[in-house]
């Protein structure tokens, strides 16, 4: 998992995880992924653009988000913490900006029909999870306090960005031949028998003496200090917190209803059903078309032909189902074929757009109308407390800078606040829960200024919804433990060493008696062990011989009559002594799905391998100025 991650967090792929941006919904105050008003001190400047430190803290929340959701959960959170995902982050953004700037100077964009089709597809706005609802985009972002128009910029940059990598990808290419040595090399099979030596049973036969303890325990003071600890306590501002203490009046909220109701025009709604039909360079999409309308003809269910026949994966697991549209939402050409339909039932010809051949249903009409006061009541209460909250946000922080600029501690800052001293369990430099997990917060809590000195820190912005003061309450230094307290880890380690020193010194022997000729079996048993055997693994199998079988397809293959044998230890400790026992050659088919995973795989590599030298290329000709303060530069020249 750690591997998955590490690799994950660089290049390409964080790029694009940052640019999840704009589709980004769960997070509180959504606005601030929108805004460079926040927190404006410039953390990096792109050829003249500055990059913020709310931008940054918000690349690592959105990034943290993704990875928790990718790994299903299955990792601790405070593990992927802001010292590990800063950097990447921070790059993330710096390679955007570059390849933002760069689409604008070829004046790349994407069309309207484009960034429509991909709002429809989008789940987050539906209410069902499947089909597309105009009304419910609408309150969406009324909810998070973004216009249609921002959201389909943000939308439209995003897209822009995937198809200046995909039109550089494509370009990467890769010969038949390098996949076929490819497949090859990964189908090929190979056998091993093998002796398992258990560290375990070596160490229990070895007592180090009393004096080798004393002896490592003097010449490795530094193995047995206790942590530098800190316990911190701190005032939090949060919005998400603060919305409960916000009131309203219902004046308020009754003349924001009247304000929608001025403002709402009724209009007819046609929930839609469509077929789509990719064109073929032979015209072989015609007989396909006309098959479809005689099954229809024929009285055939409308859905399951979509799920069969339609090339838009977005809608056919829906029996065609795109939902709702007022008119403006799909392209000319299927507005008004659908508009020509009469009644609900009613199927339309074959319609050619952009996209391909449409088959359309229509599958129900409905007029929209202005939701009573009852219905909008609780999105407008929220909508007028974010507002309130946004601004009372504001004048907190200013008002929770002056309070401890200068106060001995923060009880009084507290109290004329309003707000409780909280306080975090002992942690390390490494960190530890909660806030104590946050970069920002550990560099604070460990900094000269701080750690011994009782002052409280200034403002420190956790993200554009979140800001903490602390002070340390206790600092406790490393100091050397007990002998005895230590005793038992001492004596372990040096079991652990000389036992692998003897096991290692041993297969060396045992080693070349099996490259002289003594049969694997005869030694297994000679050692009152038992002889095993790996059969037919590839390349790419894992399990528990995973560390096995990657030593396997390091070794040569074996030639007439040479023995080909090897001796490792094992990620536990244990070793084995092993024997190449077999080599079996596999040559895929091109038609195969063994042959066509290696020659996607190659491709995507390339793809991605090309794209890189690209946006390298951006950077060595870019201005990037990095702040003083900004910790572990990068070089940005290849």
């Amino acid at each position: 998992m750690l591997e998955f991650i590490r690799e994950k967090l660089k290049g390409t792929f964080a790029i694009i995880i940052v640019g999840f941006f704009c589709a980004v919904f769960a997070l509180w105050g959504v606005e601030s992924l929108f805004s460079r008003n926040a927190a404006k001190q410039a953390v990096v400047t792109v050829n003249g653009t500055d990059i913020t430190e709310a931008e940054v803290a918000n690349a690592i929340q959105v990034m943290r988000q993704r990875y928790m959701q990718m790994l299903g959960g299955q990792v601790d959170e405070s593990f992927l913490n802001d010292k590990m995902l800063r950097q990447p982050a921070l790059e993330s953004l710096i390679s955007r900006q570059l390849l933002g700037d760069h689409t604008k100077e070829m004046k790349m964009t994407v069309g309207a029909t484009t960034v429509d089709r991909e709002i429809v597809r989008d789940p987050t706005f539906s209410r069902d999870g499947k089909t597309f609802d105009p009304g419910y985009y609408k309150e969406r972002l009324r909810a998070a306090r973004i216009s249609a128009v921002a959201y389909q910029d943000q939308l439209r940059e995003q897209l822009v960005l995937q198809h200046l990598q995909q039109g550089i990808s494509g370009t990467a290419f890769i010969t038949g031949r390098q996949v076929a040595d490819i497949a090859r090399l990964e189908a090929q099979k190979r056998s091993v028998d093998y002796v398992r030596f258990p560290l375990q049973d070596t160490m229990k036969a070895i007592t180090p003496a009393d004096a080798e303890v004393e002896k490592y325990y003097q010449e490795h003071p530094e193995e047995f200090l206790t942590e530098e600890k800190v316990v911190v306590e701190y005032l939090e501002l949060d919005k998400q917190g603060m919305l409960d203490t916000v009131l309203l009046d219902e004046a308020e909220v009754r003349a924001k209803f009247d304000e929608e109701a001025a403002a709402f025009k009724s209009s007819s709604e046609r929930r839609a059903a469509h077929i789509l039909i990719e064109p073929q360079k032979d015209g072989s999409e015609k007989a396909l078309l006309d098959t479809i309308s005689q099954k229809l003809a024929k009285g055939e269910d409308f859905a399951a032909l979509a799920k069969k026949y339609s090339r838009d994966e977005g809608s056919a697991g829906q029996g065609g189902d795109v939902g709702y549209t007022t008119g403006e939402t799909f392209v000319p050409e299927f507005e008004a074929a659908l508009a020509a339909l009469q009644k609900p039932g009613d199927v339309s010809p074959p319609v050619k757009t952009e996209f391909g051949y449409h088959i359309i249903k229509l599958l129900e009409v409905r007029q929209t109308a202005m939701p009573t006061y009852e219905e909008r009541k609780g999105d407008i209460e929220k909508q007028l407390r974010q507002a309130k909250v946004v601004a009372l946000f504001g004048e907190k922080l200013d008002l929770l800078s002056e309070a401890t600029y200068s106060a001995g501690d923060l009880a009084g800052p507290a109290a004329e606040l309003g707000l409780a001293v909280k306080k975090t369990a002992a942690f390390g430099r490494r960190g530890g829960a909660g806030i104590a997990g946050q970069q920002k917060v550990i560099d604070a809590a460990f900094s000269a200024e701080l750690l011994d000195s009782g002052k409280n820190s200034q403002v420190i912005e956790l993200g554009a919804d979140r800001a903490i003061v602390l002070r340390v309450a206790s600092h406790d230094l490393p100091k050397p433990r007990e002998l005895a307290e230590v005793r038992a880890d001492i004596v372990a380690r040096l079991q652990r060493e000389q036992a692998s020193a003897v096991l290692k010194q041993k297969l060396e022997t045992l080693e070349e008696k099996l490259k002289s000729g003594t049969a694997l079996a005869d030694i297994a048993k000679q050692e009152g062990l038992k002889l095993q055997q790996l059969a037919g693994k590839t390349r790419r199998d894992a399990g528990a011989e995973a560390e096995m079988v990657q030593a396997v397809f390091s070794l040569p293959q074996p030639g007439a009559g040479a023995v080909v044998a090897d001796s490792m230890p094992l990620g536990n400790g244990d070793w084995v002594l092993l024997q190449l026992t077999a080599v079996e050659s596999v040559q895929p088919a091109p038609a195969s799905e063994e042959y066509r995973q290696v020659e996607q795989r190659l491709a995507a590599a390339a793809g991605n391998s090309d794209f890189g030298l690209y946006e390298q290329g951006l950077r060595a000709a870019a201005t990037i100025k990095r702040r003083a303060a900004e910790p572990e530069p990068v070089d940005d020249k290849p």
